[in-house]
């Protein structure tokens, strides 16, 4: 549907800033099997289409080609790096990151800014679009000034508000707890911090779904519903048929993880783009279980081993 709608409009081409990221890889993934023409964009040298880098960038490759849409997913993400470096991070995070999507609105192209529920404080379970927002790190305030600035000039863009995205193989720290778990080794889940993931796919056929319709404003997405991350390793030992066990729950304290890193409540109220849009809203434990499902088979370990 999104494919035939780009192509009824045009040439449809369109653009993926930081189209080799995890979120940017998917909807480029998703563009090629939908038969929509994208280019990407990288900051690592040599890449496919065109070479741009925020942290200094050379917006000249942006004249060459007219985008009937661009989804904009390049950013510092670690929240750690933004609270440490703000200067550094707004630079990329904002203001080139404006720069970018004016230039490409001057040009007529519709826009899709990935954002981040960090926006918010998590202080309120499931807060809708026009909730107030208020970040409590440096990462969610640079999100909400983009957001901020795209209201300011009134972009054509919609703005995505993902919650917790998980890739659609084993990384991070559900794979460091999957290998040492098959090791029969035990571990550590927090039992202070939620987690309402959505897969990297859907984050995908939201964005394109959303560019597709010219759809502008604000639009969460994430699970209807939320767990511990030490119910996550738990549910992760059962699905694989591994030592229950050996999953501990530990609170996490201040100086593990700050607590402005940490949300009370990690859901958003994701009715308004499943009702426009179609997309089913996934309990927390089915997005689990799809990522596990990427897991290899795991062979039960000895306790010894």
């Amino acid at each position: 549907m999104a494919g035939r709608d780009f192509q009824q409009r045009g040439n449809g081409l369109g653009l993926v800033v930081g189209g080799d990221g995890l979120v940017g890889s998917a909807i480029h993934s998703h563009c090629r099997r939908s038969g929509i023409s994208v280019e990407i964009s990288s900051r690592r040298p040599g890449t496919k289409d065109f070479f741009l880098d925020l942290r200094d960038p050379d917006f000249a490759p942006l004249d060459r080609t007219t985008y009937e849409f661009a989804f904009v997913c390049a950013a510092v993400t670690d929240m750690r790096a933004c609270q440490e470096e703000p200067a550094l991070t707004r630079r990329v995070n904002v203001a080139n990151t404006i720069e970018l999507m004016c230039r490409l609105a001057d040009r007529g192209t519709h826009l899709l800014f990935l954002s981040s529920s960090q926006v918010f404080d998590g202080e309120t379970a499931g807060p809708r679009e026009d909730a107030a927002t208020c970040p409590k790190n440096e990462y969610g305030a640079q999100k909400l000034a983009v957001e901020q600035e795209i209201a300011r000039h009134g972009l054509p863009a919609a703005i995505l508000r993902p919650t917790k995205i998980l890739a659609s193989h084993p990384v991070g720290v559900f794979k460091a707890w999957f290998e040492a778990l098959g090791k029969g080794k035990p571990i550590q889940a927090a039992t202070n911090l939620p987690i309402s993931p959505v897969m990297v796919e859907d984050i995908a056929r939201a964005a394109v779904q959303l560019a597709a319709g010219r759809h502008r404003g604000v639009w969460h997405l994430g699970a209807s519903d939320e767990m511990t991350y030490f119910e996550a390793a738990r549910l992760m030992a059962e699905r694989q048929r591994m030592p229950s066990d050996l999953v501990n729950g530990e609170a996490l304290t201040e100086a593990q993880v700050p607590s402005i890193f940490r949300h009370r409540y990690a859901t958003l109220s994701s009715t308004k783009i499943a009702a426009t849009l179609a997309m089913p809203l996934r309990r927390a434990r089915d997005v689990l279980d799809g990522l596990f499902a990427h897991f290899p088979p795991a062979v039960a370990a000895s306790r010894g081993a």
